[in-house]
C-alpha cells in the first residue's frame, strides 16, 4: 500500500498496481491497473481517476472511472462526471455533476445512461 502523506502534493500522472490512500493533494491523472484507490478526508484531487474500485472521502474534482464500484462517503465533496457500475452515496456526501451508468466496466450510450444531479448533500429518506 502506498500513501500520500498530508503535506504532500503530486503534480503529474501516477499510475499504481497497488492500493493508494491520498492524505495530500494530487493534480493530474491517477490511474490503478490493480488495487484501490482512497482519497482520505483531508486528501484533495484535481484530477482525473482511474480504477476498479475508488473510495472518497475528502474533495475531488474531476472524472472518476470504477470499472467495479465508487463509493462516496459521508465526508465526500466532489464535482465532475462519474463512470461505474455501481455507485454508493453516503448520507452527508455531496456530489455535483453527471453520472453515467455502466454494465461490466463498459459505457452505455450517454444519451441513455445519464442522470444529472443536483449540487447538495445526499440526505436519507424519511
Amino acid at each position: 500500500m502506498t500513501t500520500l502523506g498530508p503535506s504532500l502534493t503530486v503534480t503529474g500522472d501516477i499510475t499504481s498496481q497497488e492500493d493508494i490512500i491520498v492524505h495530500g493533494t494530487v493534480k493530474g491523472t491517477i490511474t490503478m491497473q490493480q488495487g484501490a484507490l482512497v482519497i482520505a478526508p483531508a486528501g484533495k484531487a484535481e484530477a482525473q481517476l482511474e480504477g476498479s474500485t475508488i473510495t472518497v472521502q475528502g474533495t475531488v474534482s474531476g472524472d472518476l472511472s470504477a470499472t467495479d464500484k465508487l463509493e462516496l462517503t459521508d465526508s465526500a465533496n466532489v464535482t465532475g462526471t462519474i463512470i461505474t457500475p455501481s455507485l454508493i452515496l453516503r448520507e452527508g456526501a455531496v456530489f455535483n455533476g453527471m453520472i453515467e451508468a455502466t454494465k461490466n466496466g463498459v459505457a452505455a450510450k450517454p444519451a441513455t445512461q445519464k442522470v444529472a444531479v443536483a449540487a447538495g448533500s445526499v440526505k436519507k429518506a424519511s
